[in-house]
């Protein structure tokens, strides 16, 4: 009895520096002071910037050095040298910060209500936290691309010369950057919300690819262009369970004889005991989005199947477990 107390009042303890290390670290973000930080800066800068009292300013660069997000040297403070690295990288780490926070209110809405509802600006966070940024780092994000097509070569050599259809592009992280090396790729892209497709119209026109990339804000279940594409990806994961038959339809239709799908399974259900408690707890919030959570990918293939499409190959790659199905010939 003694030992499952001693277990749980440990667990609180870890739960309540978890909590306030995110609220911190999430609205340092959001009140722009990680930017600032960028710099190297004195407290009585950094509390000017952040019109806080000289005390409370100290006490938060504090706390950002013990949790390793800032270092402190001669008198100055700011982002180390991890941090930045992962700021400046191919995905939006800030955007990954503000997802996080962002999963925990949606937690203790479902808990609350059974809902998690999302905002056209929430939407627009989670489809920066889960893309690359072609921009933040354009090389790399190419080299990851160029990895996957390695993987996939009958995928590369559909879409090197031909049309791809992007179902669900968020902001079309995963095209943008298969663009920036892949010159002859002409893509249309599907996505449902406004906001999150002008970011994705926002970065094909800096990348200089606007001219091969055609952002649509459009249900996918509506595109009607029938035998108009070499090759598909579906961001299978983050489409709820009533629109995936008409979607994956509508993909097959879209397909030439012979084109090909690309699918990944996300969130992989994971053995180690903590990062199964951050599994179980998205679970929780993708249920209550109707939407699949680790849904291991030889399920979605059948899903493909049902749908009229032929498996080809399943590949453990460095996005995770990715599959190509085919429409017949």
């Amino acid at each position: 009895m003694l030992h499952h107390a001693r277990v749980i009042a440990e667990s609180l303890t870890a739960w309540t520096r978890g909590a306030q290390a995110l609220a911190l670290v999430s609205t340092a973000n959001e009140r722009g002071y990680l930017a600032y930080l960028t710099s190297p800066r004195s407290a009585a800068q950094f509390a000017a910037f952040a019109a806080l009292p000289g005390g409370t300013a100290a006490d938060i660069l504090a706390a950002l050095t013990e949790l390793g997000v800032t270092e402190e040297s001669d008198g100055r403070t700011q982002l180390s040298a991890d941090l930045s690295a992962q700021l400046s990288g191919v995905t939006d780490f800030a955007a990954k910060i503000d997802e996080a926070a962002l999963s925990a209110r949606q937690v203790a809405s479902v808990t609350s209500t059974g809902q998690a509802p999302l905002t056209a600006d929430e939407a627009l966070v989670v489809a920066k936290a889960f893309a690359l940024r072609p921009t933040g780092g354009p090389q790399r994000a190419g080299a990851l691309v160029e990895k996957l097509l390695e993987a996939t070569p009958e995928m590369r050599n559909a879409i090197s010369g031909g049309r791809l259809l992007d179902v669900g592009s968020g902001v079309s992280g995963f095209v943008l950057s298969a663009a920036a090396v892949l010159p002859g790729l002409r893509a249309t892209t599907l996505e449902l919300i406004p906001a999150v497709a002008a970011v994705a119209v926002a970065r094909a026109k800096e990348l200089g690819v606007d001219d091969r990339i055609d952002v649509r804000v459009l249900d996918a279940r509506d595109l009607d262009e029938p035998s108009a594409y070499d090759a598909a990806f579906w961001a299978q994961p983050f489409f709820p369970e009533p629109t995936r038959a008409a979607t994956l339809a509508m993909i097959l239709r879209s397909l030439r004889p012979g084109g090909l799908l690309l699918v990944q399974q996300m969130n992989v259900e994971p053995t180690d005991a903590g990062a199964h408690a951050e599994f179980t707890l998205r679970r929780l919030v993708a249920h209550a989005h109707d939407v699949p959570h680790g849904r291991p990918l030889a399920d979605v293939v059948a899903e493909a199947e049902q749908a009229g499409f032929e498996p080809l190959t399943i590949t453990q790659t460095d996005f995770g477990p990715i599959a190509l199905v085919r429409r017949p010939r």
